[in-house]
């Protein structure tokens, strides 16, 4: 027992140093599984992950379960007398279901494994470093099966090392999102929006016969946030950022450059597709940007380049067009503004 569990100790530091070494997520997943199903000899393993929007659980991993048994509970809502996994997630410890047959927790799913040939469930909640639950590292049998310490020690030590390892990735996701992404809009920040303008001017590949960057500057921002607040500035900039999302048509990139500075970057087949996404710009947002009742308007300038011609421009230059082409809008709105006072 004592080689055993020094065995399994040495298995699963292996798959610790892999994780150090930068080893990609599904390979650690895969590897975790490998391991400890060869440590069991008998038993089948799944990874459920949670949705914590929805309370649901779903299947990052089970290469051993059959397909439509993994069909069968992916999505299933934690709950009290939700099987083994469910409960598990639900409570936050582990649920041992010897005989799933003979287990009220199973009622809606004993047809379903028995035709997986599974008798036996043993599930343990994954929880990260701040007692977050992450989902269920849980393992099979086809047989009934009361877990032994040695097993019970094995399993919990498996959604251990799981835990670490989404962890890991999920710290690694939200860096990623911060480094790419504006906090408050989730537009693109400027560095990651460049960086798509860098992209589209190195791509020879694209059929499109135009290219577009829109520069967008909301008007007298600083008085709405010195008359409504910063609360309400935010709802505009946010609701700025929905917008122009709505009218890329996923197929544009937005960015938030800085301030209440937006850019997007969109292509078209012609001239006339160029020309209804810049008056649909106009009509949702130079003037018809309304929040709250309060009316609120922004100033649009473009550059537009032939595709054929975009390998000429570098990022600058066209940000400085379409800069300078909004601060030409901008003025036109001061001085209508000067004319109606």
């Amino acid at each position: 027992m004592i080689n055993e569990l020094l065995h399994a100790h040495r298995a699963f530091n292996k798959i610790l140093r892999m994780l150090a070494l930068g080893q990609q997520k599904e390979e650690m997943l895969e590897q975790l599984i490998d391991v400890t199903e060869n440590i069991y000899t008998d038993r089948l393993t799944s990874i459920l992950l949670l949705n914590p929007k929805t309370d649901t659980l779903h299947c990052a991993y089970a290469p051993s379960l059959p397909e439509f048994y993994n069909k069968a509970i992916e999505g299933i809502h934690i709950g009290p007398n939700v099987g083994s996994c469910g409960a598990a997630a639900y409570h936050k410890q582990k649920v041992i279901t010897e005989n799933i047959n003979e287990h009220s927790n199973w009622a809606n799913f004993k047809a379903v494994a028995s035709k997986a040939n599974l008798a036996s469930c043993w599930s343990v909640p994954i929880m990260s470093s701040k007692n977050k639950l992450l989902g269920t590292f849980a393992t099979y049998s086809g047989e009934p099966a009361r877990p032994t310490p040695f097993e019970l020690e094995i399993l919990e030590m498996a959604a251990s090392v799981c835990a670490v390892t989404l962890e890991k990735y999920e710290i690694e996701e939200e860096l990623m999102q911060s480094a790419t992404y504006d906090f408050l809009t989730n537009a693109y920040n400027r560095r990651a929006f460049c960086q798509k303008l860098q992209q589209e001017i190195d791509d020879y590949n694209k059929h499109d016969d135009y290219v577009a960057l829109f520069y967008i500057d909301i008007n007298n921002f600083k008085t709405i946030n010195d008359q409504y607040g910063h609360a309400f500035g935010d709802l505009v900039l946010v609701e700025t950022t929905k917008r122009l999302n709505k009218l890329s048509c996923d197929t544009g990139v937005v960015g938030r450059l800085g301030g209440d500075e937006f850019a997007l970057l969109s292509t078209f087949e012609n001239k006339d597709e160029f020309k209804r996404q810049h008056l649909q710009l106009q009509n949702d947002i130079g003037s018809g940007l309304t929040i709250d009742d309060v009316n609120c308007s922004a100033s649009i300038g473009y550059t537009l380049v032939k595709r054929c011609d975009i390998d000429e421009h570098d990022i600058q230059s066209l940000l400085c067009h379409a800069d300078s082409d909004m601060y030409k809008a901008k003025q036109r709105f001061k001085r209508q503004l000067i004319a109606s006072c």
